[in-house]
């Protein structure tokens, strides 16, 4: 229990409370509860002894080591989990639902695994249609930490619970797992009871998917003999996908992906070099669907827009920074923003600019579903 304990704080996040099982039928559950950080803005619940249970494994899967698992799920960083609160089922549901999960294996002689779903045959809680549930690999983890080595050298597989809507179960059992989960791209891992049901509500269809692309502003390095190092065309683009990243605006599958990378960012974001992880790993470019569907829609205003424009903003910001003088020299071939330094003091700067441009859409998007309100 022990390497248990010592796994989820490493790889979930420190925690000093533990909702105690007071009486057990039959393997003792404690539910380990990871407040929310700056890094991580949400709760995280883990299960600790639902592991200490070996679940009955198809033979032709022994070797996979799949006998032993922990859920966690997320919440968001507002939710109830002091002990008055989870008197109410509203606040108290995802408790209920891990500690189901966890004897599942034991009361049925069956197993959980990845893409494995359960129907609660009701919504879990008044003020909420999700009824089901999806087991997935931890998104938020780098890879490697959803497994942990117990001392004797057996292994407990870590696994996220995603809750799910009537539709969305039915969806999977037509087809499977990855299909219904690249339908699902766009939802959060962090539970939300109102959230859009993924069959119904498509994510946002583009004619344009690609919002930048290396390769142009690398043609104009090549064509005008610039003297800058390659590198810079990626400048902008690392710019703005750490803010995205920072402000949790990256689809699912985004997210689960690259967990490493934005694991690693959120710990040491000023010598997190997305650049070499935008020509390497995202073929330089930066697509739509690498954003939720509020990141994508901002992204459609605003790096793809006209007014405001990231690209014009980025433009601004080497006009202030060189000087109007040098900005149309000779030396920089209206590319100037190629030659600003990448470092912190340009991040922040930019930073700022974006925040702004976001405060702004996001008060225009207000002001039309208020328009749109008041009209109906």
């Amino acid at each position: 229990m022990r390497a248990v304990e010592n796994h989820i704080a490493a790889s979930f996040g420190a925690f000093e409370n533990v909702l105690h099982e007071a009486e057990s039928p039959d393997i003792h559950i404690d539910l380990c509860m990871v407040p929310p950080t700056e890094d991580r803005p949400y709760w995280t619940l883990v299960t600790m002894g639902m592991g200490a249970y070996r679940m009955n494994i198809p033979r032709e899967l022994a070797a996979y080591h799949l006998e032993r698992a922990e859920l966690a799920i997320c919440l968001p960083p507002e939710w109830k989990l002091d002990p008055a609160s989870l008197r109410e089922e509203r606040w108290y549901w995802p408790v209920r639902l891990l500690k189901s999960l966890a004897r599942l294996p034991i009361s049925e002689d069956t197993w959980l695994g990845w893409g494995h779903t359960t129907d609660n045959q009701e919504p879990f809680a008044p003020g909420t249609d999700l009824c089901a549930a999806i087991l997935v690999a931890p998104p938020q983890l780098e890879d490697g930490q959803e497994r942990c080595t117990l001392p004797g050298g057996e292994t407990v597989n870590f696994y996220q619970v995603i809750p799910l809507y009537r539709s969305e179960l039915n969806y999977k059992l037509a087809h499977d797992a990855d299909t219904l989960l690249n339908r699902m791209d766009w939802v959060s891992f962090v539970v939300d009871p109102a959230r859009p049901d993924a069959t119904t509500v498509d994510p946002p269809a583009w004619d344009h998917p690609v919002l930048d692309d290396a390769q142009m502003h690398l043609e104009s390095i090549h064509e005008k003999a610039l003297l800058v190092d390659e590198v810079a065309v990626f400048n902008h683009m690392a710019i703005y996908l750490r803010w995205c990243i920072e402000h949790g605006l990256m689809s699912t599958v985004f997210a689960e992906d690259y967990a490493a990378v934005i694991h690693r960012l959120r710990e040491d974001p000023a010598h997190t070099d997305l650049r070499g992880f935008i020509r390497d790993k995202l073929a330089g470019q930066l697509l739509l669907n690498f954003f939720s569907p509020e990141g994508a829609a901002f992204s459609a205003f605003y790096y793809a827009g006209e007014d405001p424009s990231y690209p014009e903003d980025i433009d601004a910001h080497a006009l202030d920074y060189f000087g109007p003088e040098r900005y149309v020299s000779e030396e920089f071939q209206n590319e100037a923003y190629l030659f600003v330094p990448y470092d912190e003091a340009y991040y922040q700067a930019m930073a700022q600019v974006i925040q702004s441009r976001w405060d702004r859409w996001a008060q225009e998007i207000a002001s039309d579903a208020a328009l749109s309100g008041s009209s109906n």
